[in-house]
């Protein structure tokens, strides 16, 4: 079924809008197979614009931007997050707004979430995160305090009941919306990574995927948020996957490589860095999960927005497997030979008068000496002591609360990353050069090093020595380019209720994409698939809108689709058969 496998008069015979099928129907005979793809190809391959709703056409105040469509549980609202700091709130079947807030942030309003069919909450650029109640919209329930810098994400997992927001400042907070004190909500930061786009949990809570900017997509299986914090505390994605591209150890990345582990119970992680042919993706900038948690959908821009491209990767768990590490075809470097005993040059310490962090350019760094490894450990040990210091706790989101520090003007979390990363190739390659000699010149005033010295640097020979690079598995499905109109701003794919089609701004209007031409389900088609396939275009509704479309949803009840753009323009789609689809 993964192929074209019906012509089209059956495909006709049993569309949705013939009366053959209905009478089928009636008279009680079974559906047979490819009858339900029919139906869906009939009715998404018909979608036309039916309505819109602009600011301009209703003498209401200027939205800007409709930066995020959100419908509630049972379809029956329609929220919409606007450029001008405020939400609109649409009946979706009668296209008529029903009621607007003004004024609802002190800036932008990104991303609209709804928990139930009552309570929905919002993030903005002003840093903050608000709960609303539908029945009453003059006054918000909460403001939660906490990030950084802009909130861009926002998730509710329903098997912990928390809201779990995502920032620009790198950083994931979990909030427990049924701790009301007089503190307001208790919240806890349980992950923090450089370049962070977008966060997004599986239907069920037991996944959390991730995307960055550096063109990755990171899965954390069996998601445990309560133990996320202390499980991936230090944990650093862009380090490790540099270290995966260097192929060269990097032991403050690889004494995580249990994290990979396939026998993990909770919070194991992994990496997808496969794009197709031709996309050199750095910036993953938005993220969507099927509705049945079978994928993720992406779009990423590639190096210096060249291009565009919409990608489909599988996440499901795969089964346990015999080997702990999963490898690429070239293997990685080979370890250092043991040491053998001969004198090591001993000096003397030196008092450390500023922070081994501090920040330098990358043209500065020199390697560190390697009679002073002691001293580096030590300096390691207290910079992980200062990291956990500067951590916030779990505690209330106030507005007196203290708030995690912005981002300095120096170099980034991400340069930082890097930056000490060139510190310790640089420190792993002189010790390997070291190891390789038989013996060390003799210098005046130095001293054969004790047993005790030997052992230990053995020891930490043997430490570095049992860690493995893995490497990541090949988990592209589908994929198309995109137009690459519009640089700099995020457009928003989505799924439909079904998962079989997918929704892509597209310029000024957008195409809807399919997995093969008969509409099928994602798991109708992977069966046939032996390599990723590119995306079918089944339907498009281009120059519909007067800018840039940026965001998209389809209706988790209806056969609907909504598009917002930039001049705050929104315009509803619904089946139309009054042409002919075959």
């Amino acid at each position: 079924m993964g192929t074209k496998c019906w012509n089209d008069s059956f495909m006709a015979r049993y569309s949705a809008f013939n009366p053959y099928r209905l009478i089928q129907r009636e008279c009680g005979f079974p559906r047979p197979v490819g009858s339900d793809d029919a139906v869906a190809r009939s009715l998404y391959c018909g979608m036309k614009p039916i309505a819109s709703w602009d600011c301009d056409q209703y003498n209401a105040l200027p939205t800007g931007g409709v930066f995020n469509l959100e419908f509630s549980p049972e379809g029956s609202l329609l929220v919409a997050a606007c450029e001008k700091k405020s939400i609109q709130i649409f009946d979706p079947l009668t296209h008529q707004r029903i009621y607007s807030v003004n004024g609802a942030h002190l800036d932008c309003v990104n991303c609209v979430k709804f928990l139930d069919g009552r309570m929905f909450a919002t993030c903005s650029d002003d840093t903050t995160i608000a709960l609303w109640d539908v029945r009453h919209l003059k006054k918000k329930i909460r403001s939660l305090l906490g990030h950084s810098n802009w909130v861009k994400n926002i998730e509710f997992s329903v098997k912990d009941k928390l809201l779990v927001t995502s920032g620009l400042d790198g950083s994931i907070y979990t909030w427990d919306i049924n701790s009301y004190t007089e503190f307001n909500l208790v919240y806890q930061r349980v992950f923090h990574a450089s370049g962070l786009m977008r966060c997004r949990l599986s239907p069920d809570a037991k996944q959390m995927v991730m995307c960055t900017t550096g063109g990755l997509l990171v899965i954390i299986h069996d998601l445990n948020l309560s133990m996320l914090a202390q499980d991936l505390h230090g944990f650093k994605p862009n380090l490790y996957r540099l270290m995966q591209m260097s192929r060269q150890l990097i032991p403050i990345a690889a004494m995580y490589d249990h994290l990979f582990d396939v026998k993990r119970t909770e919070n194991r992680v992994e990496f997808v860095s496969d794009f197709p042919d031709g996309n050199d993706a750095e910036v993953v900038s938005a993220l969507q999960i099927h509705p049945q948690g079978w994928s993720a959908l992406s779009r990423n821009i590639s190096h210096d927005d060249r291009s565009e491209w919409s990608c489909i990767h599988d996440i499901q768990p795969h089964a346990p497997t015999s080997d702990k590490s999963v490898r690429d075809s070239s293997p990685p470097p080979p370890p250092p030979p043991p040491a053998t005993r001969r004198p090591v040059p001993r000096r003397t310490p030196r008092r450390r008068t500023r922070p081994y962090r501090s920040p330098r350019p990358m043209a500065s760094v020199t390697p560190v000496p390697t009679g002073d490894r002691s001293r580096e450990r030590r300096e390691r040990e207290e910079e992980r002591v200062t990291e956990r210091e500067a951590e916030p706790e779990a505690g209330p989101s106030s507005g007196e609360a203290a708030q995690p520090p912005r981002l300095g003007l120096g170099l980034s979390s991400i340069q930082n990353d890097v930056w000490e990363a060139s510190i310790t190739i640089k420190q792993h390659r002189v010790l390997q050069e070291m190891y390789s000699s038989r013996t060390l010149p003799s210098t005046s005033g130095q001293t054969p090093s004790s047993g005790r010295e030997r052992d230990s640097v053995s020891e930490g020979e043997d430490e570095t020595r049992h860690y493995r690079i893995h490497q990541n598995k090949d988990r592209l499905l589908y994929h198309v380019e995109e137009t690459n109109e519009g640089k700099g701003f995020i457009k928003e794919l989505c799924y439909s209720a079904d998962g079989r089609l997918v929704c892509s701004p597209f310029g000024r209007g957008m195409r809807l994409l399919a997995l093969n031409d008969s509409c099928s389900e994602l798991s109708h088609c992977v069966q046939d698939q032996n390599c990723p396939a590119q995306m079918v275009e089944v339907g498009q509704s281009l120059g519909i809108h007067q800018d840039l479309v940026v965001s998209s949803k389809f209706s988790p009840r209806h056969h609907l689709l909504v598009t917002g753009c930039l001049d705050g323009k929104i315009v509803w789609y619904e089946p139309h058969s009054g042409e002919a689809l075959y």
